[in-house]
């Protein structure tokens, strides 16, 4: 299969809809705006579009995209005479829908109260699937010839693509029986869609990506029109000479894994396939999009202003000794920045230090698995380490059906309403669906451990771009528990004019999301009915936990100026809130790759290192006057994909 080096040469996709899919950090965002940019250039009306109602695409499309340009009724904002960009929000998708039929008047206030969260909910699919008849809209409009997504992480990915066929087994009848069989329609016809998988050539991404492409083929059925293989460095073998360098054993590492990748690819997915060569200063303009059009290696200035000392930067080994001294350690970051194997260094270095330690991930991907080279993990501590000074720690990965059994057999007021509740068709459903609820059970797993016999608890988080998302779960579920609707469902026994609206609110959305659905809802909630009180008592309780001084959070970034634009967001976020992060770790760093060699073709690669480095110094020194207390690892040769390797990064620490 040959591999092309040009964005856009190779996929030339006669179809109007292109979903972009990869894991966390692959890229995926940049791939979308350079397919967006050179669709645009060869004349092609384009539309790029967001989901969750993020905002990162237009400072990639436009020079200045403060510039004040307005949406038109339809929500799209016209970039320049080829080139559009909408960001969908999935509440106010669900919002518009329920608008548009006859309950116009209440669905603004569903929303901002958060009882559209219990509604989408409840309909498993619901907002993937008006996503996609949002999408089929537009394209049935002709106004755009192709329409570009930049889609979710590779999992979340598959739900979307899934979320039409889930919903039509539940809801056959109303009108939303009619709006998912139009986005089956389109996303199963490989003349209208495809997808677009992103990657890097490293062993996770490549697994996860083979998986991927297997998954959205078998089911829903969903066409492939290739694989983009990003950040590709060095293209070519590293010289002989490279082998009596510093940086050596870096370069022949990452060649290797390269190598391993396409033959990958070649063997088990032989698709069109785009290797797209790494920007030493990564991509954060508009022209730096331009430069991955034509090749994206281009002879740039580093950053050669006055920057700080590399280094762990000033009071970061005391903040180290601080964090690793608490009860609780909390890593919060977005995706790509190696959050979970910086957390897997965490636990490691305090068990060296004689503690016994817990490690739980929350992210359903197997990436802490992976990290720690094992074949799975699952609810159950699993011992992972034991050190020679007598410390020791456990890993486990958060299911969250299996904890919200045991919380909801701890507080029903009898096993056989335990029994029944959690038999509902929409128990597992909503446990891990429900707004807030998948967060709760989180900090309720975290509580589970700190209750137990550890001298610390390392909690990895999903990637994020919102750091409260884990902090504010106890709240979320509050207001899911003081909901109207709620307390509706559960105590229908009181008929004033609220509960008679409310009721009337259900009736409406029998007729048109099918009275299944909703008579399922309605059984669950009220099984659900006087737990209430101990879920409280309980949320209140990790409310308070995790804002004590036994709770440490070290937000996790890399050293580009990207990256740390989302930490200082994060750690705005946090101190928001009345939280001060006690440690931001800048991961993955480029050493210095002096001193220079004697052979053109290394010292080459290594001035690409020296771009790379000089940029991420410039970047981390800016960071660094933000007043926060950064510490630096630098990245190691290979994949962490293995126990020692864990170990080589827990020593940086």
């Amino acid at each position: 299969m040959p591999v092309h080096d040009v964005i856009g040469e190779e996929i030339e996709y006669p179809f109007p809809l292109l979903i972009i899919a990869g894991k966390g950090g692959v890229g995926k965002t940049v791939v979308t705006a350079a397919l967006g940019t050179v669709s645009a250039q060869r004349g092609h009306s384009t539309l790029v579009v967001e989901l969750g109602g993020q905002r990162h695409l237009p400072p990639l499309l436009v020079d200045d995209p403060s510039t004040d340009r307005r949406p038109d009724n339809e929500g799209i904002v016209k970039l320049s005479d080829k080139l559009s960009w909408i960001s969908f929000s999935p509440e106010r998708l669900l919002a518009g829908w329920l608008s548009g039929r006859s309950m116009g008047l209440i669905a603004d206030r569903l929303e901002s109260s958060g009882a559209l969260a219990v509604i989408a909910s409840s309909v498993p699919g619901i907002q993937d699937a008006l996503m996609l008849g949002r999408l089929r809209a537009i394209i049935d409009t002709g106004r755009f010839d192709r329409v570009i997504v930049d889609g979710p992480a590779s999992g979340r990915a598959r739900e979307l693509l899934r979320a039409p066929g889930l919903l039509a087994e539940v809801a056959s009848e109303g009108p939303i029986a009619s709006q998912v069989a139009q986005a089956i329609d389109l996303i199963t016809n490989p003349d209208r869609t495809a997808v677009l998988l992103v990657t890097l050539p490293e062993e996770t991404p490549v697994n996860e990506t083979i998986e991927t492409a297997f998954d959205i083929e078998d089911d829903p059925g969903v066409a492939l029109a290739g694989v983009v293989v990003n950040r590709v460095f060095p293209a070519e073998p590293p010289p002989k000479a490279a082998a009596n360098h510093p940086q050596g054993e870096v370069l022949t590492t990452r060649h290797a894994a390269l190598m391993a990748a396409h033959q990958r690819f070649d063997e088990e997915l032989p698709i069109p396939r785009i290797a797209v060569p790494e920007r030493a200063g990564g991509v954060v303009h508009p022209s730096h999009v331009v430069d991955l059009l034509h090749g994206g290696a281009t002879t740039e200035d580093a950053h050669a202003a006055s920057v700080q000392p590399e280094g762990t930067g000033p009071g970061a080994a005391e903040a180290r000794d601080a964090v690793l001294g608490r009860r609780i350690v909390i890593t919060v970051g977005t995706g790509g920045v190696g959050k979970t194997t910086v957390g897997a260094a965490l636990a490691h270095r305090a068990a060296d230090e004689g503690k016994k330690v817990a490690l739980v991930t929350i992210d359903p991907a197997r990436r802490l698995a992976d990290a720690l080279g094992l074949d799975a993990l699952d609810d159950d501590l699993r011992l992972v380490y034991e050190s020679p000074s007598g410390g020791s720690f456990h890993a486990t990965m958060l299911e969250t059906a299996s904890t919200f059994q045991r919380i909801v057999r701890r507080y029903a007021e009898t096993t056989e309403k335990a029994d029944h509740l959690l038999s509902s068709p929409l128990s597992t459903q909503l446990s891990n669906s429900l707004t807030g609820m998948t967060e709760y059970m989180a900090v309720e797993r975290l509580f589970e451990l700190a209750m137990k016999d550890f001298d610390l608890v390392v909690v990895d988080t999903p990637p994020s771009a919102d750091a409260l998302a884990f902090l504010d779960a106890p709240a979320l579920l509050a207001r899911l528990l003081d909901n109207r609707i709620y307390r509706l469902l559960v105590h229908d026994g009181r008929k004033n004019v609220v509960s008679r609206a409310l009721g009337g609110l259900v009736t409406q959305l029998v007729s048109i999301v099918g009275g299944k659905v909703v008579a399922d809802a309605v059984a669950f909630f009220k099984a659900f009915g006087g737990m209430e009180a101990g879920f409280r008592q309980r949320a209140d309780d990790i409310y308070a936990l995790l804002r004590s001084d036994d709770t440490a959070f070290v937000v996790v970034t890399a050293p580009t100026e990207a990256s740390l634009e989302n930490a200082e967001v994060f750690v705005e976020q946090l101190l928001e809130t009345g939280v001060s992060p006690d440690l931001t770790i800048a991961n993955r760093c480029t050493p210095d790759p002096s001193p220079s060699s004697r052979t053109k073709s290394l010292d080459a690669m290594l001035e690409h290192l020296r771009i790379r480095h000089a940029y991420e110094q410039a970047s981390l020194a800016t960071f660094r006057r933000q007043d926060t207390t950064v510490l630096t690892l630098d990245e190691l040769p290979g994949t962490v994909a293995s126990l020692a390797a864990v170990k080589d990064l827990s020593e940086q620490l």
